[in-house]
């Protein structure tokens, strides 16, 4: 009887050049993968951050420009080593009916002026202007062109003393003004201050201010080219925002309207 003829099996494998091939390029690939996705993020959270800095950049930008536009031109200066701006809003105004006591004029001194009708919307009036042309004529201790506000009438203002005005306005405008504000750059913040001393030569950073932004930079954050009888106020912005490595620079012309 024949006996059977054994059956070999030959079970077939990797070789170990073969698994090292594939460990490299699994690893080659990891790594690609890893990079994109890391780019990618990167990426994403750039894209988020200066979102995030336009937004709030522009919003504060705009907050400043709506309560410049409505401020007294010849009011606006900067202070405190040109780090912050400063400016007196207008809360009310209209023309009066006489022509006031100025430095040329020879009319007695008087204070009581007679206005044409004019109403308060917003803000407290606690100082008259007219004829300003420049800051240095509304601030400080004896001011020519700003006395404090006593009283007042539809028809009619009381100041707190007689007054003799350095010029008249030459439309005989008058403007109702409230406490000094300014926006300033302290400790990497843009704040807003309200409240301000018209009698002293810059701003009180210590005192109480609402955030306006975080995380701000710059050299020159504001410049005003002042205005005259035919040109108006222009203040120019020039503020950094910065967050997570990135930045964005905002740069804002607001014209402020001067009406002598």
């Amino acid at each position: 009887m024949r006996r059977p003829i054994a059956t070999l099996n030959f079970h077939s494998g990797f070789t170990l050049i073969e698994v090292v091939a594939v460990v490299v390029v699994l690893s080659i690939l990891a790594v690609l993968g890893g990079k994109f996705v890391f780019e990618s993020t990167r990426a994403y959270n750039s894209t988020q951050t200066r979102s995030q800095l336009v937004n709030t950049g522009r919003q504060a930008v705009e907050s400043m420009t709506r309560q410049l536009r409505v401020s007294l031109s010849y009011s606006v200066r900067v202070t405190n080593t040109n780090t912050c701006l400063e400016f007196m809003p207008i809360v009310s105004g209209g023309s009066y009916l006489n022509p006031v006591a100025d430095s040329v004029n020879g009319v007695a001194a008087s204070a009581s002026i007679a206005v044409s009708p004019h109403s308060i919307d917003s803000g407290s009036a606690q100082f008259v202007s007219i004829g300003a042309a420049s800051s240095t004529e509304v601030y400080g201790v004896a001011p020519v062109s700003r006395e404090t506000l006593n009283s007042r009438t539809v028809t009619s203002l009381t100041l707190n003393a007689a007054k003799t005005w350095q010029r008249n306005s030459l439309g005989q405008h008058f403007f109702l003004l409230d406490a000094p504000q300014a926006f300033c750059i302290v400790g990497g913040q843009l704040r807003f201050y309200s409240g301000q001393d018209a009698t002293t030569a810059s701003v009180n950073t210590a005192s109480a201010y609402s955030l306006l932004a975080d995380n701000v930079t710059a050299t020159t954050p504001f410049s005003v080219s002042s205005g005259s009888e035919n040109r108006n106020t222009n203040v120019l912005f020039n503020i950094t925002f910065v967050k997570n490595g990135e930045s964005i620079s905002l740069n804002q012309t607001v014209m402020i309207r001067n009406v002598p």
